[in-house]
């Protein structure tokens, strides 16, 4: 079944408040506000277009003309990239990086990562019944995404798929559950392959939760890559033909205008005529991809201990948030990131005021999770890093 799908704007402009600092005078007195730029993760690019516009056009304290910020939706690796050769302010990311040296900020500050907001992956699909219908609330589990990934399971019928969906077989005959509608049908498979900071938390999920399938327990930005355990994200090999897609807009079209599909991508910018498939949760519920259940997910204590030693988790740290047993929780739960130079500049205090901007007034917009108060506590002590270093 063909189904419509709708890019999201990505390019925004804003203005931002600048909280007076030491640091901001020390640069220089009611400076024009620079021309802020970021670039990267696809993930946040909903966040950050809604939180402009919330504050276009203001008036900026501190400075002597309006804000202005543009945010180029890539993917993670690619904003990092982009801080580091200068043609980007600060990096979108869900995947932190701060030992690859083509990441540092061009300006020699050192790395700043700043938690912005919170969403679930979705793992997001395309299959119709006999009537052609979209087939809705599909129930799926680490173990079922991975074989399908792997080549293991290549039917929307397969026996795993009919018992996760409550069907029961009774004389070699599937009954109950989704058994009437689903069907005999090939499994399309679809990955990002450009760097995906998204990707990496689904071979991070994957690797914690199926044990000897050859995820690789760091993760992997390109699942599709190749064969190098410290590389890529699969030892073995990783089922034929998987479409290989540039971008998650990319990824979620595929998914859109191919029946049969099924891939993965932020649950707020999956369109509401294809389908999210409920995850099994490690408290043994099946449960949707809602900001509810995301804040759910990363309201434990334990992420905010994470947190505070550097401002982000590592691939342990969200290894361990995506086996936590919380109840109602969706275990699939991504925190993405800002990440900036700690160098005093007038261009690093414009995206610490943006930084701060966002926490302040712009949690919960887009269909994301808001920041737990504890978890934002941490965001603001790391946000005031930003542009802090002389």
């Amino acid at each position: 079944m063909r189904r419509s799908f709708a890019t999201a704007a990505v390019a925004v402009v804003t203005a931002v408040s600048l909280a007076g600092t030491a640091s901001y005078a020390a640069v220089t007195t009611n400076p024009a506000f620079p021309s802020i730029v970021g670039n990267g993760s696809s993930f946040q690019a909903n966040f950050q277009a809604v939180c402009a516009g919330k504050f276009t056009n203001s008036v900026v304290a501190g400075f002597s003309s309006k804000g202005k910020v543009s945010y180029t939706s890539s993917s993670s690796g690619d904003g990092m990239t982009a801080l580091g050769n200068g043609s980007a302010a600060f990096a979108g990311t869900d995947a932190p990086d701060f030992t690859t040296s083509s990441y540092a900020p061009q300006d020699g500050g050192a790395r700043v990562a700043v938690p912005l907001t919170v969403a679930p992956v979705a793992f997001l699909y395309n299959v119709s019944d006999s009537k052609g219908a979209l087939i809705k609330g599909i129930k799926l589990n680490a173990g079922i995404i991975s074989d399908i990934y792997r080549g293991q399971i290549t039917k929307w019928n397969d026996d795993a798929i009919q018992l996760a969906n409550g069907a029961t077989k009774k004389n070699n005959v599937w009954k109950g559950g989704l058994s009437a509608k689903l069907p005999n049908e090939d499994i399309k498979v679809g990955a990002r392959t450009d760097g995906s900071g998204t990707t990496k938390n689904v071979v991070i999920y994957l690797a914690a939760n199926v044990a000897n399938a050859g995820w690789y327990a760091a993760g992997s930005k390109n699942m599709t890559g190749g064969g190098s355990t410290s590389s890529y994200a699969n030892t073995g090999a990783l089922a034929s033909g998987i479409s290989k897609k540039s971008n998650s807009s990319a990824l979620i079209e595929y998914v859109a205008q191919t029946e049969g599909t099924i891939a993965y991508a932020d649950a707020p910018d999956v369109p509401k005529d294809l389908g999210v498939a409920k995850l099994l949760n490690a408290h043994g519920e099946y449960v949707a991809p809602t900001a509810a259940a995301a804040g759910l997910a990363v309201g434990s204590s334990a992420v905010a201990t994470a947190l505070t030693s550097n401002g982000f988790l590592s691939s342990t740290e969200s290894a361990n948030l995506f086996t936590a047993s919380v109840a109602n929780a969706y275990q699939l739960t991504v925190i993405t990131y800002i990440q900036a130079s700690a160098k005093a500049s007038v261009t690093n205090l414009g995206v610490r005021a943006y930084a701060k901007y966002a926490l302040a007034k712009c949690q919960g917009s887009a269909g994301f999770a808001k920041l737990p108060a504890n978890l934002l506590t941490i965001a603001n002590t790391q946000a005031a890093k930003i542009g802090a270093t002389s």
